[in-house]
């Protein structure tokens, strides 16, 4: 009988420990399952960087726009890629760059050409205007001068009809110079707009491509 009671309670202890063994199992399982589920997520979470001939290109975009950021005069290409210019992809990212440069050199250059012209033009207005505001001014004096040597300086209407067309002119010389000089600074201003345009694209289109890179 007592044989038959030490077996019964071994079996029971046995199943005591399988039971147990059990629950720490699918309790590991469980933890298992849940680390890999949050590796996976913070997987998807990350950015992963691009590779192959997608990188060759954005390096070539990055080199690209850091040198329009920085007005240098030829794109700086990284050593790493340059070594690679053999390769038909390389070199065709090369080449588009180079030709983006170039594109977007002439239509800035474009673009500021056109208010520079109009600046020259004001410019040479306003020397003219001046220059005649200068005449102007001569021969007002030569009026008063005649009246002092007739002895009619005293005499206000005479000296008024002859000064009075010579003032009007005046009047409309000063306006003229007057409006070149506003439009002049309403052009700078322009100028001014047009680079910090240039500077502000080109930094956008850096960032892009630096985050593109990061797998952003």
């Amino acid at each position: 009988m007592s044989g038959i009671m030490e077996a019964t309670s071994r079996r029971a202890t046995i199943e005591d420990d399988v039971s147990a063994a059990l629950r720490r199992a699918i309790g590991f399982a469980g933890l298992f399952g849940l680390t890999a589920v949050a590796a996976i997520a913070c997987t998807a979470r990350t950015p992963q960087p691009v590779a192959g001939s997608a990188t060759d290109r954005l390096m070539a975009q990055e080199a690209l726009w850091q040198t329009e950021l920085s007005g240098a005069p030829a794109i700086a290409y990284p050593p790493a890629l340059l070594a690679r210019r053999g390769n038909h992809e390389v070199a065709a990212a090369l080449t588009a760059a180079q030709q983006q440069l170039t594109t977007d050199r002439a239509a800035a250059a474009a673009r500021r050409n056109v208010v520079l012209q109009r600046i020259s033009e004001l410019r040479a207005d306003r020397d003219l205007h001046e220059s005649q505001r200068t005449v102007l001014s001569l021969k007002i004096d030569q009026v008063y001068a005649k009246a002092q040597q007739r002895g009619t300086v005293d005499d206000t209407p005479a000296l008024q009809r002859d000064l009075m067309p010579l003032k009007i002119q005046v009047a409309k010389v000063d306006g003229d110079a007057a409006r070149a000089s506003r439009e002049l600074q309403v052009l700078n201003d322009r100028m001014l707009a047009l680079a910090t345009a240039e500077h502000r694209r080109a930094e956008q289109h850096l960032t892009a491509v630096r985050e593109q890179l990061r797998g952003g």
